[in-house]
């Protein structure tokens, strides 16, 4: 469950025009493993960006994000089950079963703790041979270290918490659950605006 802080954050974030509208690389690097008419869901979905663009792509799109003021500024007209709620908790993951759960940034905004909850949900969500999609920053970004220490590879800074994977760590724990990583590469170029390039790693996990 995020803090009380963090959720004022992101409502004023998404509430004000500082979020960016596109859908972001990742998505489009994504949507080349997916196929139209599938179910996806979108964990910690933000403004709904990637969401919107997956449902324009054809994709029957469920999205989740803690922020008010996140799914009110979704597109209306399309056809996305768009809920304020803890992605990490929310029902959503217990009533359908997806061919794709989608998580953008959204595993190094949750404790470990949060993380070694969701990620038994998520395998247990998905259809069998459904894909796991993930961008995170790493323990290599360059604002590793900076703000104040919260926990293990855990800061708060730039007014809201941050945690940083164990790439190694990351992959054990996704394999010991049932995930096969069909995908695995951490880069500081995925993700590039203006003098930002945060070190982050992207993965597709399947489930056999």
């Amino acid at each position: 469950m995020k803090s009380t802080k963090d959720v004022q954050y992101w409502d004023g974030y998404y509430s004000g025009d500082f979020a960016p509208k596109p859908p972001s690389d990742f998505a489009k690097f994504a949507l080349d493993y997916m196929k139209p008419e599938k179910m996806l869901i979108d964990l910690g979905c933000g403004n709904g960006r990637d969401s919107m663009f997956f449902c324009r792509k054809g994709l029957k799109v469920t999205s989740i994000d803690s922020s008010k003021g996140a799914i009110e500024s979704f597109d209306k007209a399309l056809p996305i089950f768009a809920l304020c709620d803890d992605f990490v908790s929310t029902k959503a993951l217990q009533c359908i079963e997806y061919d794709y759960c989608y998580a953008r940034w959204s595993i190094h905004a949750i404790s470990k703790v949060q993380q070694d909850e969701l990620l038994p949900s998520i395998f247990n969500s998905l259809k069998s041979g459904g894909l796991f999609f993930s961008e995170s920053r790493t323990t290599n970004d360059a604002k590793y270290g900076h703000g104040e220490l919260l926990g293990d590879h855990e800061y708060f800074y730039d007014n809201h918490y941050r945690r940083f994977l164990d790439p190694g760590a990351f992959m054990a724990q996704l394999k010991e659950i049932g995930f096969e990583i069909i995908f695995r590469e951490e880069s500081n170029k995925f993700s590039v605006v203006g003098d930002d390039a945060p070190t982050l790693i992207r993965v597709i996990a399947k489930k056999c």
